[in-house]
């Protein structure tokens, strides 16, 4: 995922991207924070969910679960 910040000349305010999601805020400080917490919960560690239900397309294998996000092949330990 791309984050950028961008400044809007004519009003102002502040631009946070993501991708093709666009999100205003009134101050560079409100815009770096909400990047500083979206970037820490990106980076923070996911346990994969027990008994997830796996797409149709994926196949278990022994000691871990496959999934495709975005076309993407993943294969993830079970954490206990």
């Amino acid at each position: 995922m791309i984050i950028d910040i961008t400044e809007k000349p004519a009003s102002h305010c502040w631009v946070v991207c993501m991708d093709a999601l666009k999100v205003n805020f009134n101050s560079l400080g409100e815009a770096q924070a909400f990047v500083g917490l979206l970037k820490a919960r990106i980076e923070a560690p996911h346990v994969w969910p027990v008994g997830a239900r796996l797409a149709d397309d994926t196949r278990r294998m022994s000691g871990c679960q496959m999934a495709y996000p975005n076309g993407k092949r993943v294969c993830a330990d079970r954490m206990e």
